[in-house]
């Protein structure tokens, strides 16, 4: 929160932008019952750092972050002896399943990709690739956080002192974003250039084809946007708490997330 609070302090003066605002606050939204709330609580993150392991003798690395069903790369060093390590990933049943193979050069490093097709937090393991799944038990293993990428536009100037259609007042320092159907409140972790910012749901919108959220200026500024649009990975985080938002909204039209 402090860290917010900081940022928040240090942003500059928004300029219009008329062109990538799309969803933004709602000025007639009814006045909240309960209160107001600026929706200025985020948690950043700078950077997605490299996770790794090692176990029986391999060594496996990768970036903590990666997008569903994009390439991502799988590093790491091997006796060179073995010439083929496999990348499993752990399934929800709790089984292991192959993703990706990869030689092993002279001198034991292996270089592999792989596309996401799970969202959240994943398990990946290096194994022989003579092994049997079933006999590679102690294989190191990683986790990796898979975000669902999206084109998010921003929005801000011209709506600074109205209600979003969550009841929040929206001002220049306020950390949230819209969404047509998550609920109010529900905090969404976006991925942006090795960059993460933890932010709730305080509006509804984009209303244009095309686009999946809608930053406040603040977000955007957050996580080194620069004007225009831009494609950042998104994760509703399902065992945090809702953020308290003066009502709920219901959904707009469109497909869940």
């Amino acid at each position: 929160m402090l860290a917010a609070a900081l940022l928040a302090a240090a942003l500059p003066s928004a300029p219009a932008f008329a062109a990538a605002t799309s969803g933004g606050a709602s000025p007639d939204a009814p006045a909240p019952t309960d209160g107001e709330t600026t929706g200025t609580g985020g948690t950043i993150a700078v950077g997605t750092p490299l996770a790794s392991a090692s176990a029986n003798g391999i060594t496996i690395t990768s970036r903590s972050a990666a997008l569903l069903k994009q390439r991502a790369n799988v590093t790491g060093v091997a006796p060179a002896s073995l010439g083929q390590v496999r990348i499993e990933q752990l399934g929800a049943d709790g089984a292991w399943t192959a993703v990706t193979t990869a030689a092993v050069a002279a001198d034991g490093g292996f270089k592999a990709t792989w596309r996401p097709g799970a969202l959240g937090a994943q398990q990946l393991r290096a194994v022989a690739a003579t092994s049997a799944s079933r006999a590679a038990d102690g294989a190191p293993q990683l986790g990796v956080t898979v975000y669902r990428p999206g084109v998010a536009s921003w929005y801000g100037p011209g709506f600074y002192g109205g209600k979003t259609a969550c009841g929040v007042k929206l001002t220049k320092s306020t950390l949230g974003l819209a969404h047509k159907t998550l609920p109010c409140g529900t905090q969404v972790q976006v991925l942006y250039r090795n960059k993460t910012l933890t932010v709730p749901v305080i509006d509804r919108g984009p209303f244009i084809s095309g686009r999946s959220w809608d930053l406040t200026k603040a977000t955007h500024t957050a996580i080194g946007g620069l004007d225009g649009l831009v494609t950042i990975g998104a994760l509703p985080l399902a065992d945090a708490p809702l953020v308290k938002t003066p009502y709920q909204a219901p959904p707009t039209s469109g497909k869940r997330f």
